[in-house]
């Protein structure tokens, strides 16, 4: 039982495709992110920042008279914000999707002695963490959805002294701005042709799907359906593969990847100053919470 909140910042990823055989061989790390990655976490940056914050709501909490265990980190499923796929990623993890879920979440090491708390007292503990509804702030960013946060919470007080006070409003900001950039690709000319072809040659390959949405959203749903079920995960799992691996080579035959290289360029071209000034401020305090950490 995690009780700490797992979601509660959103990624916002929109997924694209296009259809292939060659390029798409290339390195994952090569592929088009919008404003230079700005909102793209390496994995183990991401592990050492996470695992920075557990620190700090450990912290936090002993302060406030409360015993804290660190959380493990769930595994991460990291996907490209247009939806590109390498054909090594494909064979190796499909989109990543039942792996995860077979791996299932790690187990929160509070659960045992918080079962055991008087009622009032795990409410008081859980609010210690969390927060309360008294100091919520909604968070909004063109873009991006709002976001309410409780302020008087050590997980957002951990946050806040990984990485500085400005860092809420930065991460809505930088969201909102990468959002709109993928959006306003996936809707390029040159994009919705690519995409045609990779869905021509998906219905080659038996695939019946219009968008990359729709190919991984197919996952997604055997995924949720099987639930706790290991061998209904293990058979989504089979199919993501295949599906995955179709959907790569497919990206591939238009080399959608530098589609949409050159469709975000153009994008991007035409950006405010103040978006940029967005991906800077997000990608300054990242770093700066980086170094703090000695990483």
């Amino acid at each position: 039982m995690n009780l700490r909140p797992a979601a509660l910042f959103v990624l916002c990823l929109l997924a694209v495709g296009g259809c292939s055989s060659a390029p798409a061989h290339r390195d994952a790390s090569t592929l088009p992110v919008p404003l230079d990655g700005a909102t793209v976490v390496p994995a183990r940056q991401a592990g050492t920042l996470y695992a920075a914050e557990e620190r700090a709501v450990d912290a936090c909490m002993t302060r406030r008279g409360f015993a804290y265990e660190p959380v493990p980190a769930a595994r991460p499923v990291s996907a490209n914000p247009y939806g590109l796929l390498t054909e090594d990623a494909a064979r190796a993890d499909g989109y990543g999707l039942a792996s995860a879920a077979l791996d299932g979440h790690p187990d929160d090491p509070n659960a045992p002695a918080l079962a055991k708390l008087p009622e009032a007292r795990r409410t008081a503990w859980q609010t210690a963490l969390i927060g309360t509804g008294e100091r919520q702030v909604t968070l909004t960013a063109s873009g991006a959805p709002s976001l309410r946060v409780n302020t008087d919470g050590c997980v957002y007080l951990a946050r806040r002294e990984v990485y500085g006070d400005a860092w809420e409003q930065a991460e809505v900001d930088a969201t909102g701005a990468s959002t709109e950039v993928v959006a306003r690709v996936a809707a390029a000319p040159a994009f919705l042709a690519a995409q045609r072809t990779w869905a021509a040659c998906m219905a080659e390959q038996g695939e019946r799907v219009g968008t990359l949405q729709e190919a991984r959203g197919l996952v997604q749903d055997a995924v949720l359906r099987a639930g706790d079920d290991r061998e209904a995960l293990l058979r989504a799992g089979r199919r993501e593969q295949e599906l995955a691996r179709r959907d790569a080579l497919c990206q591939g035959r238009g080399d959608l990847a530098e589609v949409v290289r050159t469709a975000q360029g153009d994008v991007q071209s035409r950006l405010p100053k103040a978006s940029w000034a967005k991906a800077t401020q997000v990608r300054e305090l990242r770093e700066r919470a980086l170094r703090r950490t000695g990483a």
